[in-house]
């Protein structure tokens, strides 16, 4: 994520070279989507900001839950997109112990989880985000946002996000979004989403 968390919002470079997902995800459509999409975003998320000082010292979470339109959708897009480049990692490990008690005890198992993501997913009608947050009763649990929209920050910790806009996938796999959550849950980056458990972002 972003350690700038205030105006002017800082360009977050991919965390991995755009040929590191390889063959899960092409070096094709990793740069279309940070270099293009995301930063689409976040030059127009400063652009609007820039014309607006209140909005200014305002963190970017909160930002994605303003009344303005045009603010809230680009307050989204730049933060769902850094946090869906953070969620990924060319060098997956297995979830550590205490995570794999949290799954477990959430969902019965990782393959039961990873289950649950594709199916929320795919069954997300348009574009959007699938969330795993830890709630208040210790729990994991998968949400699934539109558009650019963002959870309650204020009760759920985001662990993990996959983007489920075409862009994410299409020049790859075409409209086969389960083809691309399949693959996607063989690159989540389990130590970071670990570290956001923690505080740690």
């Amino acid at each position: 994520m972003n350690s700038e968390n205030y105006y002017p919002f800082a360009y977050v470079p991919l965390p991995y070279s755009f040929d590191a997902l390889r063959p899960h995800i092409s070096e094709y459509t990793m740069y279309f989507h940070h270099d293009k999409h995301y930063k689409n975003y976040l030059d127009k998320l400063n652009s609007i900001l820039a014309k607006h000082p209140l909005w200014q010292n305002i963190p970017l979470e909160v930002l994605t839950k303003m009344g303005d339109e045009d603010l809230q959708k680009n307050a989204g897009g730049t933060y769902n997109h850094e946090l869906y480049f953070n969620s990924l990692t060319p060098d997956y490990k297995d979830p550590s112990a205490n995570m794999k008690n949290l799954i477990a005890h959430s969902f019965g198992s990782e393959k039961e989880l990873y289950s649950a993501i594709i199916d929320a997913s795919v069954g997300h009608n348009g574009s959007g985000w699938v969330w795993v947050v830890f709630t208040p009763e210790k729990n994991l649990e998968i949400m699934v946002t539109p558009n650019h929209e963002t959870i309650d920050f204020d009760k759920y910790i985001p662990l993990l996000i996959i983007d489920l806009w075409e862009h994410a996938y299409y020049l790859d796999r075409q409209n086969d979004r389960r083809e691309y959550l399949s693959a996607v849950m063989k690159l989540l980056d389990w130590e970071k989403a670990e570290m956001r458990l923690n505080g740690m972002k």
